[in-house]
């Protein structure tokens, strides 16, 4: 996840892509390391064989992060073993620290390292949906993309998102204008643009192609979720408007099961789009997706 270069609050270092320069970091690391270390070991995530842990001070040389460790089906041999794989091991982000180093307290060092635990995961299940999402054998969000300075055996790209951009926004803030399905209709009537046998999905994933919209029902989970069709305007291929609010629908599903099982001291802790006349507790959340092409 790129940063823009900022200066450490010192000013006796020059801009770096972090929020401190290595020698306040590390003062800020041998103070208030074990405080963080201990609010840390409160925020968890085991579900799916999807398993969030966090670098230390003795693990990563320059920040507590979020660390995302899975096993999943290998998408060119679904049948085949499983494989292991790790995320966001090697993401360096202070961000932590330096909120510790500025005289935060607990209950904003806790929202923060939720909101960093939610992005490493939610961006997993985005680049999953992306895996498995096909159009009659096609990738239609491919999660990887080609890179011309990378060496001829990883010309796939570097991990993440693809073609699309994932927003998150927390404490009933506003999300960006862009890409997002307009108001419901629907567009298929006799004749669907798109068939449910030429779609492929996560494993274990089921799909429903109704009349007025999509219902998805994430694996071994009873939690559906519903999108609406989107009414496609005259200059728009309706099959293209159709395979996009299949998307929304399966990334929103699985952002839904990521936050229902992203632990705060052993309880959920995230509401998505919650009514504030109802109040709750939780930490507000909303997604959103761009299409960056």
């Amino acid at each position: 996840m790129a940063r823009e270069p900022v200066y450490c609050p010192c000013g006796r270092s020059g801009p770096t892509a972090e929020s401190l320069c290595r020698p306040c970091r590390q003062r800020a690391v041998e103070e208030h390391g074990a405080r963080l270390a201990g609010l840390l070991a409160h925020v968890t995530y085991d579900h799916r064989a999807v398993r969030l842990s966090w670098t230390g001070p003795d693990d990563h040389p320059s920040a507590f992060t979020p660390r995302v460790h899975f096993t999943a089906p290998d998408v060119l041999d679904p049948y085949g073993a499983t494989i292991a794989l790790r995320w966001f091991d090697h993401w360096a982000d202070d961000q932590l620290i330096a909120a510790c180093a500025a005289g935060a307290d607990d209950e904003h060092l806790l929202a923060l390292s939720v909101a960093q635990a939610h992005y490493a995961l939610a961006t997993l299940a985005v680049h999953e949906v992306g895996e498995w999402y096909t159009y009659r054998g096609h990738q239609v969000y491919p999660p990887h993309r080609p890179d011309p300075y990378l060496p001829h055996d990883e010309d796939g790209g570097p991990d993440g998102n693809g073609q699309v951009v994932l927003w998150l926004t927390y404490g009933g803030a506003s999300g960006p204008t862009g890409d997002k399905p307009r108001a419901s209709a629907i567009p298929c009537v006799a004749g669907r643009p798109v068939n449910r046998d030429d779609i492929g999905t996560l494993p274990g994933q089921t799909l429903i192609l109704a009349p007025h919209a999509i219902t998805v029902t994430p694996p071994r989970t009873t939690r559906t979720a519903h999108t609406p069709w989107t009414n496609p305007r005259d200059s728009e291929d309706p099959v293209e408007l159709a395979l996009h609010d299949i998307h929304q629908a399966m990334v929103m599903s699985e952002l839904s099961v990521v936050a229902a099982h992203l632990h705060l001291s052993g309880a959920p802790v995230l509401a998505q789009n919650p009514d504030p006349r109802q109040g709750g507790d939780g930490i507000a959340w909303a997604a959103f997706l761009t299409y960056d092409g």
